[in-house]
This record gives structure tokens, C-alpha cells and sequence, in this order.
């Protein structure tokens, strides 16, 4: 992996009293929302083709193919099981399920002069969290406890002062308290040394539970201009809700009980909850009355975030205080004066251009004479656009400046491809779909991607539409138990997480 990476994510350490990170970052911005049953069947795919009220988040101008005003609702209900590959040792984690919402809300269609103009308000989950990871293997190259050795010595402080000073980060003050990370005179000078790594070889096990999401409040107006030119515009609120508990052991693999390392166990309670603001706007074109082609760009969402968090560390030095001494834990209270510290701050999300075309069979003006069609987006985001920035003067943008440097450092632009299809029988439909979203990562090692492959069934007749779908969806990513410095290589493990999701969209005109 590429050294400046390594070189950039190093800054962070030294500022780690909370965990605006890059992959939180991440974690916000590379979803794949919940639509309406109809929208998740045909792949996601929207932009173009309109009539649903997805269209509120994905491209406005499609909620102007409303003539008359509907009601949905869209229970969801996901589920799914992750297994991890970690140094050439392969786990397995516990089965996550639980019930979501995919759009839902009201759209009044006909209104305004010649009943041209449309609005929509409408909530919808467009991001879930819920997530359960695991994974185990053996090391005998680096250690946990390495950065925070590192950092300490960098630092040129004494233990006493760097369990006190604001400029050496709650995990290495936490070590230096469990001797984890300690001083020791070393053919004779005295040096900063990490018990962990007189380990020849240890094991190394996380666990990471998440839960939570992002739910999108979406206002939004459109208007056929033309039999041929539609536009509209939404502004979305989302609301942020984030709880994650990780507990990460290494223990001594070798055997070896008088080398003044056990194990150590590392938790942290982590939230992270907060409101924001984004805009949405495009437009439909239709050449022809069979051919829809759409354009549509979405505003980076810009979250005014609260983070919190608590965490503990047990330490096992054996018996380099006499026998039975060698285990001692602390927790962050003892250095935040028994107070769950808090950290504010705007954290804003990639923006997306995304362009579409469909083409619908027998396209007419009464679409229960409309035969089905077929439909595909193409969507970029970079997701080095992702940034921090401070919540109040009380902060310069200097503080968040290494972040956003490993961001540009980590990250890179993808593409996200999205296609499907439908065809109707009287009151019955039939619909298949297919969405793949790209890596986000800049380095080639990490391999990483989203699938999902989707059919559903769909039921339309007087005034009242019910449609069940089912998406399997195939995600790959990776994860990073802790980050070494340059030019060491990072161990990381690889994730995978197959499950699917089950929605049920009940709607009926009003």
C-alpha cells in the first residue's frame, strides 16, 4: 500500500480523543437507499423514469408525471449475515436483522394552473447501519499497541506528562496507564517499549456492532413545462442516528507465560447523531414518447454532527509485578473528569451527477395502456469530496485538516450503474433490476464493491397498488483493526456481507 497513506493517517493519531475518522466518514456516504417496493425491484434505477414517489429523492422532475395524489407506505425488513478473512483465518458473524422504511409519505400530482405542478413529502431510510462484523486470525508482525508506542516516543514526554497533557490521544494514555506501552532500559539506553510485541506471535480478534441509520425528509415541487420537458427540485433533511460498540483482544499465541504479555481487550461505546440539509434537482427529457432521458444532481449533505463516546482498556503484564499482579484496566472517565465527553462538528457527504434514459413500451398519456419498460442510471460520486469542517468558532478549519487530508489520501471517484426492467399484464406486474456500486477505495489492494440483484411483483387496480420485492444484495469492504506507521504495512481484514432485503409497498390515491 501506498506510503503516504500511512504518513497521513499518522497525524491522526494524535488527535484521536474522538473519532471523526475516515471511514466514519465513509460509512455515510457510500449507501444504497430504500425506495418504494416498485423503485428497489427495477435496481434503484429513477432518474428518468418517474411516476414513483422515489422520485422525490432521486430525481424530482419525475414526480410530475402525477396526475392525481397518492399515499404510500413502504415497510422494509433486512437482514443478513457478515463473515470476515483475517490473515489467512476465515470467521463467521451472527446473523443482523432488522425493520426499516423505504419511501413513504404523500404526493399531490394535478395541481397548479393546467394541473402541471406536483408536490411531494416524503421519509425515507437512505442509509442503514445495521451491522454485525467479526473476525479473527494470528499476527506476528505488528501489534495494536505499536502506533500508541509510537506516538508516546514521538512525543518526547514523560509517562507522567503524557497522561496528562491534551496532545497524546485517550488510547495511548490508556496504555501507558495498563503498562502496555511503557519505558525500559534496552542495552543500556532507556527506550519506549509496547509489551504486546514481545509476543512472537499473537491473537488478534475484533468485533464491531453497529446500529442505526440515515433517514431523508424530503420536500419536493416539480412541473411539466412541456408534453417533452419536465423539472423539479426537493430539499431533504436527514437525521442521523449512529451506535456502535467494537471490542478488540490480542492475546499471546506463543505460549509463553513470562514474557510480561497476556492479552489486552480494548471496548468502545461509540454514538454518533445529528441533522442536516441537502438539495436535489433535474430534469426529464422525453425526444420521443417512448424515450425518457433524465438528469439529475444531488448536493453533498451537510450534517451538523454530535459525537460521543466511552471506552476501556484491560491490560495483562503477567508477572512483571509479582505473581496474580499483572492485570489492570482503565477507563476514559479517568481522564475526561468522569464526564462522557462530546465533539460537535459539520461532517458533508459526496455530491452525485447521475444521467439516465428508459425506454417504456406503448407509452401513452393512460398508463394502463402502457405495456412495461426498461430503465438504467449511471451515477458518479468522488468520495475525496467528503469533508470536515468545524461547527462552531470555537474550532478552526486547521483541526480538521488531517482528516481531510487522509481522505484525499484514502479515497477515490466510482461509478454506480443501476438497470431494470418491468412488464405489466392488466392489473399485475413483473419486475427484475440489477445495481452495482463501485470502490471507493484510491489503493488497488483493497478490494471493495456493492451488488444487489432484485424481482418483485406488483398489483394495480382501482385506485389501490400493492407491490412486494426482494433484494439480495452481495457487499464486499474491508476494515483496519488499527494503522501502523510508514513504511510497515497495514493488516486489514476482508468483510463480506450477503443477506437481503424484503419491502412491502402499500399505496392507494386520494
Amino acid at each position: 500500500m501506498k506510503s503516504k497513506i500511512f504518513i497521513v493517517l499518522l497525524i491522526l493519531v494524535a488527535d484521536r480523543s474522538f473519532c471523526q475518522i475516515p471511514e466514519e466518514a465513509l460509512r455515510l456516504s457510500w449507501t444504497s437507499f430504500n425506495g418504494t417496493a416498485r423503485n428497489q425491484a427495477i435496481g434503484g434505477a429513477m432518474v428518468s423514469l418517474g411516476g414513483d414517489a422515489t422520485a422525490n429523492i432521486t430525481n424530482p422532475a419525475g414526480l410530475a408525471f402525477f396526475k392525481t395524489s397518492d399515499f404510500v407506505l413502504t415497510p422494509a425488513y433486512q437482514f443478513g449475515k457478515g463473515k470476515g478473512s483475517f490473515r489467512g483465518t476465515s470467521s463467521k458473524g451472527s446473523s443482523v436483522g432488522k425493520f426499516n422504511l423505504g419511501t413513504t409519505g404523500f404526493v399531490f400530482g394535478g395541481m397548479g394552473y393546467n394541473r402541471k405542478s406536483s408536490f411531494a413529502i416524503t421519509a425515507t431510510q437512505v442509509a442503514n447501519f445495521n451491522q454485525y462484523t467479526y473476525y479473527k486470525g494470528q499476527n506476528n508482525y505488528s501489534s495494536f499497541a505499536e502506533p500508541l508506542a509510537n506516538e508516546f516516543a514521538a512525543s518526547g514526554l514523560t509517562i507522567d506528562n503524557a497522561l496528562n497533557s491534551d496532545l497524546i490521544s485517550l488510547q495511548t494514555k490508556m496504555a501507558l496507564y495498563t503498562y502496555l506501552v511503557d519505558t525500559a532500559t534496552v542495552n543500556g539506553s532507556l527506550q519506549v517499549i509496547a509489551r504486546p510485541e514481545f509476543a512472537s506471535n499473537s491473537n488478534q480478534e475484533n468485533i464491531i456492532d453497529t446500529k442505526g441509520g440515515i433517514t431523508d425528509i424530503t420536500f419536493g415541487l416539480a412541473e411539466e413545462l412541456s408534453k417533452k420537458f419536465l423539472v423539479g427540485m426537493s430539499l431533504g433533511i436527514p437525521v442521523l442516528k449512529l451506535d456502535k460498540h467494537s471490542i478488540y483482544i490480542e492475546s499471546d499465541a506463543s505460549g509463553n507465560t513470562n514474557n510480561d504479555f497476556g492479552y489486552l481487550r480494548y471496548t468502545e461505546d461509540y454514538r454518533l447523531t445529528g441533522v442536516g440539509l441537502n438539495l436535489k434537482g433535474g430534469f426529464i427529457y422525453r425526444p420521443r414518447e417512448y424515450i425518457r432521458l433524465g438528469l439529475a444532481f444531488h448536493t453533498p449533505s451537510w450534517i451538523l454532527a454530535k459525537e460521543s463516546f466511552s471506552s476501556k482498556m484491560v491490560g495483562d503484564v503477567e508477572n512483571l509485578f509479582g505473581p496474580g499482579n499483572g492485570v489492570d484496566s482503565v477507563s476514559s472517565a479517568v481522564f475526561t473528569n468522569n464526564q462522557t465527553p462530546q465533539n460537535k462538528y459539520i461532517v458533508s457527504s459526496p455530491s452525485r451527477i447521475i444521467i439516465s434514459g428508459s425506454y417504456v413500451f406503448r407509452e401513452v398519456e393512460n398508463i394502463e395502456r402502457q405495456k412495461g419498460f426498461i430503465t438504467a442510471d449511471i451515477e458518479y460520486t468522488n468520495y475525496k469530496w467528503m469533508k470536515f469542517a468545524p461547527y462552531d468558532e470555537t474550532t478552526t478549519a486547521d483541526t480538521y485538516a488531517p482528516y481531510n487530508q487522509a481522505i484525499d489520501a484514502i479515497y477515490k471517484g466510482a461509478f454506480n450503474f443501476k438497470v431494470g426492467g418491468e412488464l405489466k399484464f392488466k392489473i399485475l406486474m413483473v419486475r427484475a433490476g440489477f445495481a452495482y456500486f463501485g470502490n471507493p477505495y484510491k489503493d488497488k489492494e483493497l478490494k471493495a464493491g456493492r451488488m444487489n440483484l432484485s424481482g418483485g411483483l406488483g398489483y394495480r387496480n382501482k385506485g389501490i397498488f400493492v407491490d412486494l420485492t426482494y433484494v439480495h444484495h452481495l457487499n464486499r469492504d474491508v476494515n483496519f483493526p488499527y494503522r501502523v506507521e510508514a513504511p510497515r504495512q497495514n493488516t486489514f481484514a476482508d468483510l463480506r456481507d450477503n443477506g437481503g432485503n424484503v419491502l412491502l409497498t402499500f399505496g392507494v390515491k386520494i
